[in-house]
């Protein structure tokens, strides 16, 4: 088809071709700079030592060699930044000519004339520096083509609100520098953009998509109103994808008083980490700084106990289920992440200001440097008001200086005296060198071998007592342990702290259960946030990253409602936003919480939003369909399905498990030949992922990769992956295969919204597979052969 001349798609096309022209010419400049600043990195460090002037006779030359060591050191690290930014620059408008831009709007703002005004993941400026080719999408101007259609529009500024008319709304896809697709619009993203995008296959990490992003998601990206943001979206509802986009907003917008290490993202597994880890950097941004609440726990804790993580506690409770130990452990799973039990930790904490506190004695061999009760005595020597972290940093210093005093008093015994001798040739070196600097060696050496002997004991006792000396700077006198198991040890003690002055059910397990684990230095999950923060309280939270300003918690409905609190106590500069689907709370320890737990209640209603995504962009109409009836009505309500049509799911039934193997092998092969390129085979547990990859290998050809995703895989990869049904939560695959949804395996209540979870994974195909009867929640009608 021939376009008619000056038709709006030829002048699109002409203006394209001016833009792209801009691109070039900056890219050779970038290109050419790029080039003289590694030649420059390069040469500087070739020539460092060549342009560096040596002289060490005298202090005056050793003071002017330093000089012009750190003249040369300053200009390598110049030409090495100038360098990096050339790089960057580079990189961004290699991406700029791919796509340049995504949207246009035409706007008159009230007295003036209509500006035309084109969107883009990135700005770019003419030479002049005044002319704006393409405005990023962060910009405040932007936010008019995501929350307005064509007619009376505002959009707020650092000053105030511009008030306009849209007159205009168009939409592009460019690729390659090509024009595909262009149409004006009156919606927010018009439905042809978000089929041609959502129709596309899958990737192993994320995509970066701002030019879909609608008006309930831009809400969310630009509220700069409220410290505590929690975001209830259905799976597949683009919560994630939001709140990336939200960070590199804010690091857009607070440019020159926000950093990217300010912002720290809480990530479900590890293999969410990898998956998201391109998004920003795609938008022009550095990475925040990003964890799982499992790489916390083992910071603080991981150095001295075993700590189980919350995928080893939900096989335990699936190894245990239906068992009199089991249903005593899953008690104290809901009770310890409980807010009961939060306000119950707290009031101990109160307590824990007059007296109880335990400390570990500082012993060297059989010699006792402080005791326990002389600790104590100090920490409650010091004034309640001044808080526990005053009271931990006095009790510190005053160690340390018993133990150099200590040191001081061991210099004539015999201990140091038999290991000076055995000292090391290097610790005989440095008191030599010692010795010679302060004027030593050169008439009488009597004296000087004295001095070289006293410098040698004092170094080996140092030496000696230094894990003490750390173990004191790292508070590890404090014995955070035998203060938790205090409260479980005396019921009256426990009673006392609880809000309503009752023991938990099952109290009397649970005190059994710490003396074991405790005892051979374990600790159960439960146990992890309660006993870490117990531990951060009496240090008075020193290690609290007090410069974290903006704290962001993905699949937040499987954090305890203790968990929760306990990240607002360890960030509390930091606004939150925190973004989960309670129809996917999966884990034993939120399931009584309503999904969000104490989310809502962490801050005041003046200062909280909560926001509801419902429409499913992931899944084709039909698997949402499919998806929401495993769901019960009431939960299932309100989630609709974007207009993307696809294949409706399968139930599979299968004779036994080595029919099951067989007929999910030979759809693998069928799937991978019509081209998908990411096939998830998800398991319930970590056991039969394990039985599952083992058969799949058996019965696939050898060039067909079956990977075997686990808790410490950090990257996702393309073909087949064989993986747990909580690795799962929040990736995306072109099409999911369900491995054994038989009642056996997710026949209880509690295994209808997991059961949920592992479907909504898929982007356009799902097949369920099962054994025996199949899992009662599983849609009856239709689809089964």
């Amino acid at each position: 088809m021939v376009n008619e001349p000056n038709s709006p798609r030829d002048e699109e096309e002409k203006r394209l071709l001016v833009v792209l022209e801009q691109v070039s010419r900056r890219m050779r400049k970038e290109l050419a700079l790029l080039g003289d600043r590694r030649e420059d990195v390069v040469g500087i460090r070739q020539e460092f030592w060549d342009d560096v002037r040596m002289n060490f006779s005298d202090s005056t030359e050793v003071g002017e060699t330093w000089s012009s060591i750190v003249q040369q050191a300053e200009l390598l690290a110049e030409r090495e930044r100038s360098h990096r930014v050339a790089s960057e620059a580079v990189e961004r408008l290699t991406k700029q000519f791919d796509s340049p831009y995504f949207a246009r709007i035409d706007f008159a703002e009230k007295g003036y004339d209509a500006e035309v005004i084109y969107i883009g993941r990135a700005s770019l400026v003419g030479e002049d520096g005044e002319t704006f080719y393409v405005y990023d999408w962060r910009a405040p101007v932007s936010s008019l083509f995501y929350d307005h259609e064509p007619g009376p529009a505002t959009y707020r500024v650092p000053d105030g609100e511009m008030i306009g008319e849209l007159l205009l709304k168009r939409q592009f896809v460019i690729r390659g520098g090509q024009m595909k697709f262009m149409f004006d619009t009156s919606e927010t993203v018009g439905d042809e953009i978000l089929q041609a995008v959502l129709s596309e296959g899958s990737d192993t990490s994320m995509k970066s998509i701002v030019a879909t992003i609608q008006k309930e998601q831009n809400g969310i990206i630009r509220d700069e109103k409220h410290k505590l943001l929690v975001v209830q979206g259905a799976a597949g509802s683009g919560k994630t994808s939001a709140a990336l986009q939200r960070i590199a907003y804010l690091l857009y917008r607070y440019r020159e008083s926000l950093a990217p290490d300010q912002i720290i993202l809480f990530s479900p597994n590890p293999v969410f980490k990898g998956y998201i880890s391109r998004v920003l950097p795609d938008l022009g941004e550095a990475n925040m700084r990003q964890m799982t609440f499992r790489e916390l726990i083992e910071a603080r804790l991981g150095r001295r106990f075993e700590v189980e993580d919350l995928f080893s506690q939900t096989e335990a409770l699936a190894a245990d289920d239906g068992s009199p130990a089991g249903e005593s452990r899953e008690r104290s799973v809901r009770y310890k992440g409980s807010e009961h039990f939060f306000v119950t930790v707290e009031n101990y904490l109160k307590r824990l200001e007059q007296e109880g506190v335990r400390f570990h004695p500082l012993r060297f061999r059989s010699m006792t440097i402080a005791s326990a009760e002389e600790m104590s005595e100090r920490f409650y020597g010091i004034q309640a008001s001044d808080g526990f972290g005053t009271r931990a940093a006095g009790v510190r210093r005053w160690l340390l200086e018993r133990l150099q005093s200590w040191v001081d008093s061991q210099m004539d015994e015999a201990w140091v005296e038999e290991a000076a001798e055995s000292a090391s040739s290097e610790d005989i070196q440095r008191a030599y060198v010692e010795v010679r600097r302060s004027g030593g060696f050169h008439d009488e050496a009597f004296e000087d071998e004295d001095h070289m002997s006293a410098i040698i004991r004092r170094r080996v006792a140092e030496n000696a007592v230094a894990p003490l000396v750390k173990a004191v700077r790292n508070y590890r006198f404090l014995d955070a342990v035998a203060t938790y198991r205090e409260l479980f040890e005396s019921r009256s003690l426990f009673a006392a702290c609880a809000p309503d002055g009752k023991l938990p059910l099952g109290w009397e397990w649970m005190l059994q259960r710490a003396e074991e684990t405790f005892g051979r230095k374990l600790v159960d999950h439960e146990d992890a946030t309660p006993l870490m923060y117990v531990s951060e309280a009496l240090e008075g939270f020193r290690r609290v990253e007090g410069d974290i300003l903006h704290v962001f918690v993905d699949e937040a409905q499987d954090y305890s409602p203790f968990q929760a609190a306990y990240l607002r106590r360890r960030y509390p500069r930091a606004r939150m936003t925190v973004l989960g689907d309670f129809n996917q709370a999966i884990y034993l320890q939120s399931q009584d919480s309503g999904g969000f737990g104490g989310w809502i209640r962490l801050m005041s209603p003046e200062v909280t939003s909560v926001l509801r995504l419902t429409t499913s962009y992931r899944s084709t109409e039909q698997i949402v369909d499919f998806t929401k009836a495993i769901l019960t009505a009431e939960d299932a309500k309100g989630i609709t399905p974007f207009n993307r049509k696809g294949e409706p799911p399968k139930v599979v039934a299968c004779k036994d498990g080595g029919q099951l193997g067989e007929k999910i092998a030979a759809d693998i092969e069928d799937l991978l030949g019509k081209g998908y390129g990411t096939i998830g085979v998800i398991t319930k547990t970590a056991h039969e992922t394990g039985n599952a990859s083992a058969v799949l290998k058996e019965l696939l050809p050898n060039d067909v990769s079956i990977a075997l995703v686990t808790g410490g895989s950090a990257e996702l990869p393309r073909g087949v992956s064989v993986l747990p049904s909580y690795l799962a939560k929040g990736i995306e695959f072109d099409a999911v295969l369900v491995w054994d949804a038989s009642d056996d395996l997710y026949g209880k209540d509690k295994d209808r919204k997991l059961l949920y979870t592992v479907c909504t994974r898929a982007l356009h195909v799902l097949h369920v597979y099962h054994t025996g009867e199949a899992s009662p929640w599983l849609p009856r009608q239709g689809g089964r052969k």
